[in-house]
Order: structure tokens, then C-alpha cells, then sequence
């Protein structure tokens, strides 16, 4: 980006977000306010994404008309300032406004008295370091641009997966310990694991997916992206090979790539019917009710998954670097990880063989980062919205 273009950025961000926002919700304000007016602000998706869809579903089934905003910008430019304008001027007489994601538009101006707003986010537990929490590493902003344009000052209620976690999103949000907004409701997407035909119904998604799974063990490879989010791509120090020649006999291997990432991964001439790639035909949802063992790295879905209280293999390469560009908000050892962690692929093919569940430590690891979700959060969260 030439200095003149991001000069010209830079310039009309500072005019919305510090001018014609606070200007826009203060007229907007002035209408009455409406207590059954709920919004969903979807930050970064088209669609409905879980960590709303069921807390849609409960207001409506509560006789409320709650409406969803998408505030995402695929096409890059600037267009983002306009569709916050629009979002600034449905918000001033709304009752509720839900959001899961970091915008600073929620910190551009004060919300009325009577207006509730809830950030649900979008993961469980508190594994890798965010906002203000990592302010000194190279993934994140300055503390400087944070505080000039702040995200997280509007919360009423954040929902987070137990009492452990609160303290780590208070430290990313830059809340004082005083701050008593983050409260352990249960996450509402958990809910999904608690419904019988749910899982069933991701069986039946599996076999119509990868027919080849029938009869056999599931081995599901699931990483977090690599780079920036908008040049995210698939960490590629995976064997398939190894792992088909070793293992094919009694599992099958589903990659699922992170949202982010966009390029399939390429399955090694001869695994074809050993490893798939399910990222386009199965979500992550289903893929976890389904799996027999996880092998991640660094990614929040261990702890959706310690629900089932299922083995977890860590397969961190690049640990090292990985923790000096994001950092974690506990070590990253077996002090806190509920499974082997291994730093090649003959350490990886090692612990899949050996392979055991180890019920106390998952267990302790499952009430301590998710004791909050019952199959009831989604519940909980709509009786603050409608009370």
C-alpha cells in the first residue's frame, strides 16, 4: 500500500470512528428505546454462525424477532465504514446487541442506558494470546492503536466456558479486575454436543462424506492456519504416507483445514482411500462428535472436544516459533495440555500407536476450562436478553 492511500485510510478511519459514529449513534439514540430489538452483528461472516444460531433460534422460540447485520467484508477497500454506519443507525434504540468477534466499532461511542450488549466469542477455553494480551508480540497491534480505537469498552455480559477463563479475557480486553462483565454462562454453541441426534445426524454426514470411514477409526487432523489471517495457509509437515502405510488397516485419516485457509490440501498418490480432506462436505461440529482421536497444534477446539473425554495428540513442529509470534495464556507443556505433545512425525506416529485415554486427566482438564457448559448456556444467555 502506497504511503498516500494508507495516509487516506488512516484519515477517513479517524473521521467515522471518532466523528460520524458517535455523531450518528447519538441522533439514532433519540428514538425510544425498543427492549424486544435484538441484533446480531455478524463480524466476519455471511451466514449465521454458531455462536449465535442458537441463541437466534431460543429468542424466536420466546416470540422475538431478533435480525442479523453483516458487518463482513470480503472484498477488502473500505467499504467496512459505510456497513458500521448502517449498524450505528439500527443500534440506537435496539434492546440487545450480540456480537462475536473484535470491533472497535463498539467502542466508538458510549451505548444508552438500557441497551445490552453481549460478546459471545467465537472459541471456548483460553489457549492462544489475544488483544491486549499480546500487544508485545508480532501477531498483534500496539497498545497505542488499541487504545485509540477501542473494541471491548460496551460489554454488558461476555460469555466465556468457565470460572478459569475470566481472568484471560479480562487481560484481552483490558479490563480491570474490578470489570465484572465476563461471566462463566457456558458457550451457547456447546449446547449442539449435549443433543443425542445430533450426533447421530453427524454419522450419517460422515458416511454420505467418506463412505471409506464405515468399519474404521477416526484420526482427525485439525491445525490452526499459519501467516495472517487473510494470507492464511495449511501447515504442511504432515507424513500422510507414514501415517497411511502404518495405520490405513484400521483408521481413516479427515483433515480439516482452518476457515481461513483456503487451498485443499493435497492427498499423496496412493493414501486416496486412507486420508481425505472433508473441510467443504463436514463441519468442525460434526467432525469432532465423529472422532475417535484429534491431533491439533495450537487451536481452541481441544476444548469442545474434551467433552467427549477423548485422546488429543499435539503435533507442534514450530512451537518455538509459533510462541514467540502469538504466545499462549498457559504453558504449553503437560501442565496444561491434556495429551502427548510431539515435534515430528515419528514422534506423531509413536503416540498414535500408543494411544490411550487417559480419563482422570481429561476429565480435569474438561471441568477446568469447560465446566460452565452443560447443554443449558444457550439458555442462560437468553434469559439476560429477555429479562
Amino acid at each position: 500500500m502506497s504511503s498516500i492511500k494508507k495516509a487516506v485510510r488512516n484519515a477517513a478511519k479517524f473521521v467515522m470512528f471518532k466523528g460520524i459514529y458517535p455523531l450518528f449513534y447519538a441522533i439514532s439514540k433519540l428514538r425510544p428505546l425498543r427492549k424486544d430489538k435484538v441484533i446480531f452483528a455478524e463480524i466476519r461472516s455471511g451466514v449465521l454462525t454458531d455462536s449465535f444460531r442458537y441463541i437466534y433460534e431460543e429468542l424466536r422460540n420466546r416470540g422475538l424477532s431478533p435480525v442479523v447485520y453483516y458487518v463482513h467484508n470480503n472484498k477488502g477497500g473500505m467499504g467496512y465504514l459505510f456497513r458500521y454506519l448502517i449498524l450505528t443507525l439500527k443500534m440506537g434504540n435496539a434492546g440487545c446487541v450480540l456480537l462475536n468477534d473484535t470491533c472497535n466499532l463498539f467502542g466508538a461511542f458510549k451505548f444508552r442506558k438500557g441497551t445490552k450488549v453481549i460478546q459471545t466469542w467465537h472459541s471456548c477455553g483460553a489457549f492462544k494470546k489475544w488483544g491486549e494480551s499480546i500487544t508485545d508480540l508480532s501477531f498483534g497491534e500496539s497498545l497505542e492503536e488499541l487504545r485509540k480505537y477501542p473494541a471491548h469498552t460496551s460489554y454488558t455480559l461476555c460469555t466465556v466456558s468457565s470460572e478459569e477463563c475470566i481472568w484471560a479475557f479480562k487481560e484481552a480486553f483490558g479490563f480491570g479486575a474490578d470489570n465484572g462483565c465476563v461471566q462463566a454462562t457456558g458457550v451457547s454453541r456447546t449446547d449442539f454436543f449435549f443433543k443425542e441426534d445430533n450426533r447421530r445426524k453427524a454419522f450419517e454426514e460422515l458416511y454420505r462424506c467418506c463412505p471409506q470411514a464405515k468399519g474404521k477409526k477416526i484420526m482427525l487432523y485439525a491445525p490452526t492456519y499459519r501467516g495472517d489471517a487473510d494470507k492464511a495457509y495449511i501447515p504442511e509437515k504432515l507424513d500422510i504416507q507414514r501415517l497411511c502405510c502404518q495405520f490405513s488397516d484400521q483408521w481413516v485419516l479427515l483433515i480439516k483445514r482452518h476457515g481461513f485457509v483456503k487451498k485443499e490440501w493435497e492427498i499423496p498418490e496412493g493414501c486416496e482411500s486412507f486420508a481425505f480432506d472433508v473441510s467443504d462436505c463436514m463441519k468442525i461440529e460434526n467432525l469432532l462428535f465423529t472422532a475417535d482421536l484429534c491431533i491439533t497444534d495450537y487451536s481452541s477446539l481441544i476444548f469442545e472436544y474434551s467433552l467427549f473425554e477423548r485422546p488429543m495428540i499435539f503435533y507442534a513442529f514450530d512451537l518455538e516459533e509459533f510462541y514467540d509470534y502469538r504466545g499462549f495464556y498457559y504453558p504449553y507443556d503437560n501442565s496444561f495440555l491434556p495429551g502427548p505433545i510431539v515435534k515430528d512425525n515419528d514422534g506423531l506416529i509413536k503416540a498414535v500407536a500408543e494411544c490411550e485415554t487417559d480419563r482422570e486427566r481429561l476429565k480435569a482438564f474438561r471441568d477446568k476450562f469447560m465446566g460452565a457448559c452443560d447443554g443449558r448456556s444457550t439458555e442462560r444467555i437468553a434469559d439476560y436478553i429477555s429479562k
